[in-house]
């Protein structure tokens, strides 16, 4: 994911749509027509407002809507994604994040 992408990003839920705020765990640099650009590998993508949490996962932000996000390989990706950065995932996301966390 390019950082740019964070300009245009809104928070998807309808009765939201606030502005997201970004947190990089890993990043890669690379030469985009002689110009060296950031690509976002794992981060948190969180919104304030409404207190969701997306992660990026190889460079894919994953902003599915919360249904899709409960179940089967999204779940277990997503809670691989929280484990793996639980040292620096905020505890409220940790115990009590929308639409889950490690606890629930």
């Amino acid at each position: 994911m390019k950082r740019w992408l964070m300009d245009i990003l809104a928070c998807p839920v309808s009765d939201c749509r606030s502005e997201l705020q970004l947190e990089v765990y890993t990043s890669h640099n690379v030469d985009a027509e002689g110009e060296d650009v950031e690509e976002i590998d794992e981060a948190l993508i969180t919104c304030p407002k409404c207190e969701r949490w997306y992660p990026v996962i190889d460079g894919i932000a994953c902003m599915l809507p919360d249904g899709l996000r409960m179940d089967g390989k999204q779940r277990k990706e997503e809670t691989a994604f929280l484990e793996r950065w639980k040292e620096r995932i905020a505890p409220e996301i940790k115990e009590s994040g929308v639409p889950f966390g490690l606890v629930s």
